[in-house]
């Protein structure tokens, strides 16, 4: 047995052995062939015997037999010690891939007459084997067919795989040349309107000090002769802060029966000079270079490409504060899927505050917008003096910032009718309303538009204090001052709309359908014009804090009608809330901004989407207008507080505010909160009068309700007629002001019933 196991171990060394020296033989062998073959001179005289006769037998096909014999030499090598090495499969497979090969070569040599094309001694029998079977197309399409079948035993190729790929392929390389060929367009669309920009020359120039204010007919001419409104690219002078450009210093004659205003002081009212602004910074790169955008690039499409998640980026677009990168994804690819992926990239590209568009408006694409590390400060007068303000027709065009591709950014009060503001302390709210604010101002004359500052916080509205520009319906002129009070902030609003009904029977009797028409037909009839008004509220929380019947009430009622009559709210609050921007109010405030918010639930609540989370701040800010689908993202404008009290001056050196002493509404009378009428509060103080003292359980039992009970006291304090001062639970009544209420109450009665 010993004996026995010996030699059998010797026996399986030796065979080992033998398969070394054969495999060393064979790969040594096929390394001679590729020399003899490859480099014909230095063959030898064995050498040049094997070449002769392999050229001969297998023709050009010579050159190819060292690679196929190497590739069968190593698969096999692969296979060592496997049951089924495959041997005459591969020998069949190669033998086939010389053989056909050769016969269309031969094929090729017999009908274009070139003895390049040598198929050898394989080439021409097999040839003519299939020549006599099939004819001589049929000829070369098996020998084809042959040649393919041997290529997919010997290497293993899925043809049918391959050709879907391919066509795979062709459809995504396809593609990409459209996408490619739609932005090489629009870029040069882009550098066309650049270039046409550039050529034309904007003269910046301000009033001189004793200007007046042309002739409305003339100003109107003007506008509708202008090259900008017949939209032709004629080089044109444009007035920054004279949206009346004047023809001469003299004042323009007035109609001789033409009733003279209270206001008529403002007839020489100069705009304030665009000089009182900085000018924007010149000389200060923003924004990443060409090689930062290659790097971000290739890393947005690594990342992706780690997720198994097959995209390419096609288009860069940097802007003054973010860069937009829009990814196109290959078919088949889901959009949340790359959206989903939003921190991973954020924490890719080591960028905060990434907001995802899922699907750009006009692409078929997804936009990722990454803060750049450089960020532009965008300066109001920069977009005070582009032509695209300067070109926009209306009285209440405002500068917002700078678009994500950097073009200026306006919009107009007039049609949005009325702008929601929201955002997180800090984000920029109140420099945004500074900026409308003023962009206003720059555009129009005391006599044309008015404001009503309402301003709880007392910190951000307080420069405009005595601007002729001031209104407030319930006092008189000499009185009105920015409102920092909740309550008297409330009276304001109350006071607001009965105006706002007044103009509107006014307007009937007129037979017009809003200002513009108004304005138009009092010009007509020599009777005065009215004024816009723009209330600005700069913290709505605290107001709805405090007074919240009275003012979503009349907020509410301002916001579905004031329009017609030119009067545009502009409500700010730093806690978008339910509780604070309620259903009713944001059903009317179609048009809103939301700077940068803390969550996303808040950004639902201001824009009805998720995103606002994911700005900068600063003046960082989504704008969805009325017209817009989706938001857009803007750069706010900022303008310094220097430059405010500058323009705050100017203004203040021309006059004080004046407005008709008729609208104030003081006296005016028979106010009513929600739900309430002006019987059910001459009701409720003939009952305080009586009774001598007011309570909710008292006007609950009077009138049956908890809720208009509460609703009454609301009114009953706004109105002044009673008061609760801190620390006490208990009401004062000012009685001789319910006395003097009563009397105007029941005199007016009687001149209505005479009246019918």
């Amino acid at each position: 047995m010993p004996k026995l196991f010996a030699k059998s171990k010797k026996s399986k060394g030796g065979g080992e052995l033998i398969s070394l020296l054969w495999w060393f033989f064979a790969l040594a062998f096929n390394l001679w062939l590729f020399w003899i073959v490859l480099n014909p001179s230095q063959k030898g005289i064995f050498g040049e015997l094997v070449f002769s006769n392999l050229f001969n037998f297998f023709g050009i096909s010579t050159y190819v037999l060292p690679f196929l014999m190497l590739y069968g030499v190593l698969a096999l090598l692969i296979k060592l010690g496997k049951t089924n090495k495959g041997f005459f499969t591969l020998l069949f497979s190669i033998s086939s891939i010389l053989a056909f090969f050769s016969s269309i070569l031969e094929f090729i040599k017999v009908k274009t007459a070139n003895q390049s094309f040598n198929g050898g001694w394989i080439g021409y029998a097999t040839e003519n084997i299939l020549s006599r079977i099939f004819g001589d197309v049929g000829a070369l399409i098996f020998s084809f067919a042959f040649l393919v079948l041997g290529a997919k035993i010997a290497f293993g190729i899925s043809w049918f795989k391959l050709f879907s790929e391919l066509f795979e392929r062709l459809k995504i390389d396809y593609k990409q040349w459209n996408v490619a060929r739609d932005e090489f367009r629009a870029r040069v669309r882009n550098l066309k309107e650049q270039k046409e920009r550039k050529e034309k020359v904007y003269d910046v120039k301000s009033i001189p000090l004793q200007a007046t204010i042309p002739n409305p007919q003339e100003k109107s001419k003007e506008i509708n002769d202008s090259p900008l409104k017949k939209n032709t690219t004629e080089t044109k002078e444009v007035k920054i802060n004279t949206i009346k450009p004047e023809k001469s210093n003299k004042p323009a004659p007035m109609p001789e029966k033409k009733k003279t205003s209270e206001y008529d002081m403002f007839k020489n009212f100069n705009l304030p000079n665009i000089n009182l602004l900085n000018p924007p910074e010149t000389g200060v790169d923003y924004g990443p270079n060409q090689e930062e955008m290659q790097q971000a690039k290739n890393k947005l499409e690594e990342t992706l490409k780690n997720f198994e998640i097959n995209a390419y980026v096609s288009g860069i677009y940097p802007g003054p504060v973010i860069t937009r990168y829009e990814i196109t994804p290959s078919p088949g690819v889901k959009i949340s899927s790359i959206v989903s992926l939003a921190n991973d990239i954020a924490l890719a590209m080591r960028a905060q505050g990434i907001r995802v568009i899922p699907q750009i408006p006009g692409k078929s694409a997804i936009g990722f917008e990454i803060p750049n590390a450089r960020r532009a400060k965008v300066g109001l007068r920069e977009i005070l003096e582009s032509s695209k303000f300067n070109s926009a027709n209306g009285k209440l065009v405002f500068a917002i910032g700078k678009h994500a591709d950097g073009s200026p950014a306006v919009a107009n009060l007039e049609t949005m009718p009325h702008l929601l503001v929201a955002g997180a302390t800090g984000s920029g709210k109140s420099v945004f309303l500074q900026s409308l604010i003023i962009s206003i101002l720059y555009r129009n004359t005391p006599d044309e538009v008015k404001f009503l500052f309402i301003d709880p916080k007392r910190l951000e509205l307080t420069f405009y204090e005595g601007i002729p520009y001031l209104y407030d319906p319930k006092v008189t002129p000499d009185k009105v001052s920015v409102i920092t009070d909740a309550k008297e902030a409330a009276k304001s609003l109350v006071a607001l709309t009965r105006l706002m009904d007044a103009r509107y029977k006014k307007f009937e009797r007129a037979r017009v359908k809003n200002i513009a028409s108004y304005n138009k037909w009092a010009e007509q009839n020599n009777q005065p014009k009215e004024f816009y008004v723009v209330v600005v509220i700069d913290e709505l929380a605290d107001l709805m804090l405090q007074a919240k019947n009275v003012v979503e009430e009349n907020i509410q009622r301002l916001a579905q009608m004031a329009r017609a009559v030119g009067i545009h709210l502009v409500l700010a609050t730093q806690r978008p809330s339910v509780d604070v921007i309620t259903g009713v109010i944001k059903a009317n405030l179609p048009s809103r901004i939301a700077l940068q918010v803390s969550s996303k639930i808040d950004s639902r609540v201001i824009i009805d989407m998720p995103g606002a989370e994911s700005l900068i701040g600063r003046g960082d800010m989504l704008y969805l207008g009325i017209e817009l689908q989706k938001p857009e993202r803007i750069q706010g404008c900022y303008v310094s507080e220097e430059e405010i009290e500058k323009i705050s001056d100017f203004l203040k050196d021309q006059g004080a505010p004046n407005y008709p002493v008729e609208n104030a509404a003081e006296d005016m009378q028979f106010d009513t909160g929600k739900g309430g009428s002006n019987e059910e509060l001459i009701a409720a103080l003939k009952l305080i009068t009586e009774r001598k003292k007011v309570s909710q359980d008292l006007l609950k039992a009077h009138f049956g309700s908890s809720a208009r009970a509460t609703n009454l006291l609301s009114i009953l304090e706004v109105r002044g007629f009673i008061f609760k001062p801190e620390g006490t639970n208990r009401w004062q009544i000012f009685f001789d002001k319910i006395e003097n209420f009563l009397i105007k109450a029941e005199e007016a009665s009687k001149v209505n019933g005479e009246e019918r």
